[in-house]
Formats: C-alpha cells, structure tokens, sequence
C-alpha cells in the first residue's frame, strides 16, 4: 500500500509549469519541475526518476516547502550563503587589495588573510570562506619553506647543478 503525500499546496499544478517555464536558473527549474509532477499526483519514486535526482533532495525539497512555501524552496540554492547575503562579503576593489597583500607574501596563512579583512574593513570571513575565495583567483597565501640553520646554500646550489 503507497501512502500519498499529505501537502498544503498553495499553488496550483498550472502556477507550478508557469512558474517553471519562466525559471532561467537551472537548479530553481529543477525544484519547480519536482514540486510540479507532485502537485500533479506522482510519487517520490516517479519525479526521481525523471528528473535524475536523489531521493533526499526531493524529501528536502517537499520539507522547505511545508515549512516556508514556494520562496523558501526556491531561496536556498547551494553557493548563495547561509546568511542570506547576496554575493561576496568584500567588495571587489577589497578583493583586490587582499590579493596584491597575497602576492607580496604578506600572508602566511588564510587566518591571516581573515584577521586582517576583520582588522582593516571589519568583515568576517569564515577559514573555508576566505580559501574558497583565494582559490576561486587563483590566490593562495605561498611563503618559502623554513631552512634549518645548518643548511648550506652554496652546497645546495651544488647539489641541483648536479655537481
């Protein structure tokens, strides 16, 4: 015996395609069209198929929709924050300032990197925010290896010369 799904819609399976059809972003469509064929009365099994997607996400996406409507669905697409912040944290001409100190070295670490953004404009930035933001430009904090004070560079030299 299957159950049926026990919803509230609030929009009708034609608001849904509409809705659908005017969609650009993909994942955004994607939601809409599951949340369509379930308006329309196939189950959890049917619309993953179709839409070759997992079963989970379909479970969470019938979940934001019992708790928050059509809007909650569509406002949590992954990539856009938890904080409901559009975009970057830093402006782009900031970006652009951490990225020249990231250059010149003066960056050990990406802690560094964060407590300086904190210090000069007083923007936090979370350790996988601020490497996922340097590794997006190709910007990573590099500094030389340390030498052990015994180390010998005319020796060294020597040694990759093949000498």
């Amino acid at each position: 015996m299957v159950k049926r799904l026990k919803i509230a819609w609030v929009e009708s399976a034609d608001e849904l395609e509409a809705r659908c059809k005017m969609e650009k972003q993909v994942e955004r469509r994607t939601r809409l069209l599951a949340l369509w064929h379930l308006r329309q009365g196939k189950r959890i099994e049917e619309v993953v198929q179709l839409l070759s997607v997992s079963y989970r996400s379909v479970q969470n996406g019938l979940n934001w929709y019992r708790h928050g409507g059509l809007e909650e669905v569509l406002q949590r697409i992954r990539g856009h924050g938890s904080s409901g912040a559009p975009g970057a944290y830093l402006t782009p001409l900031q970006q652009r300032a951490v990225f020249a100190k990231v250059q010149l070295g003066e960056f050990r670490t990406v802690w560094d990197a964060v407590a300086w953004g904190q210090a000069r404009w007083g923007v936090s930035y979370t350790y996988k925010g601020m490497h996922d933001l340097l590794y997006r430009h190709d910007c990573a904090p590099k500094v030389p290896r340390p030498q052990s004070n015994k180390a010998d560079p005319q020796r060294q030299q020597q040694w990759k010369k093949g000498g």
